[in-house]
């Protein structure tokens, strides 16, 4: 998994113009094409063509851009989720991180969402809409301190993605707004997707990012694990012996964004603390692919000691 110079092949280029447009055909067969499928394609096309170096550059980020065409397929096998769980996720949330109050036991996050202010509203906003361009600045960073980084970061923001996929699938899970709208009865399949807390974010600046981003969502049960959370907590994790302001920076955006998780209604801290462990894990799993890749074999040395004696 280690990168070199010597990987990138002018082959790319002619490969791209034939792989593109057939990505293009399968997304619009399956899903119906949009704008930033065309675009994303047409960048990842072009960057094979203009050089070495942008070849090399778009091979240590085709993780990251395989991993966001992916999600979009995500949709075609929702339908394959098991029960969806909202009653037992919410009373074990007050069970584990609720405090007793006149109406009875309430969940921190509960009361932490209704403890509203301007200017938690824009902060908290801003980070949940940048959640994704956050880590991939910090990738396009490592790109030019330590490429081995980066591509640390692009395969543990894949692995994470199909982690937490895998466990929309298996254990879809209902997000606190929707027991707030809905209550804790059976799942209502057919609920629309809402901007929540970000909702107040809209308000605010006068704006619908919330509302046309959660507008386009396909998977309203998907609160398990948090992979804003994850989303923010591999770059930190990626940079962390960097040490300086980097680290500063990736630390402080990991916190900032498991507390807007929590604020904007979105998660509970049980989804933040599974999307933790599921950055965790991806990394770790990663780290071990990374550094078996570059480990010396003692079979293979002794082979090639034998063949050129």
């Amino acid at each position: 998994m280690k990168w070199k110079p010597s990987d990138q092949k002018s082959g790319w280029a002619w490969a791209s113009l034939g792989l593109g447009p057939l990505l293009l055909l399968l997304i619009h067969a399956t899903l119906g094409l949009r704008p930033e499928h065309v675009l994303l394609t047409g960048c990842c096309v072009a960057l094979a063509w203009v050089g070495p170096r942008a070849r090399g550059f778009l091979a240590l980020a085709a993780p990251f851009v395989l991993t966001g065409l992916a999600y979009d397929f995500l949709r075609l096998f929702i339908h394959l989720r098991g029960e969806v769980h909202v009653g037992d996720l919410y009373a074990a949330e007050q069970t584990l991180f609720g405090v007793p109050t006149t109406l009875g036991r309430v969940a921190v996050s509960e009361l932490l969402a209704r403890t509203t202010h301007p200017l938690l509203d824009a902060l908290t906003g801003l980070v949940y809409i940048f959640y994704l361009i956050e880590l991939f600045a910090v990738g396009g960073t490592m790109w030019f301190r330590d490429r081995q980084r980066m591509q640390r970061l692009a395969w543990s923001f894949a692995l994470a993605s199909l982690l937490g996929w895998v466990v929309w699938v298996v254990w879809p899970a209902a997000p606190p707004w929707y027991v707030d709208v809905h209550g804790t009865g059976p799942a209502l399949l057919t609920a629309p997707s809402s901007p929540a807390g970000g909702a107040r974010f809209d308000a605010l600046f006068g704006v619908n990012v919330f509302a046309t981003f959660y507008a386009r969502s396909s998977n309203v049960f998907g609160a398990m694990p948090s992979l804003h959370v994850a989303y923010a907590i591999l770059p930190a994790l990626a940079t962390w012996t960097l040490g300086g302001k980097i680290r500063a920076f990736t630390a402080v955006w990991a916190v900032l964004m498991a507390f807007s998780a929590v604020y904007l209604r979105h998660h509970y801290i049980l989804d933040v603390l599974a999307g933790a462990l599921t950055a965790l894990l991806a990394d770790r799993l990663v780290c071990a692919a990374q550094r078996t890749a570059v480990a010396p074999d003692p079979q293979r040395d002794r082979a090639s000691t034998e063949v050129s004696a």
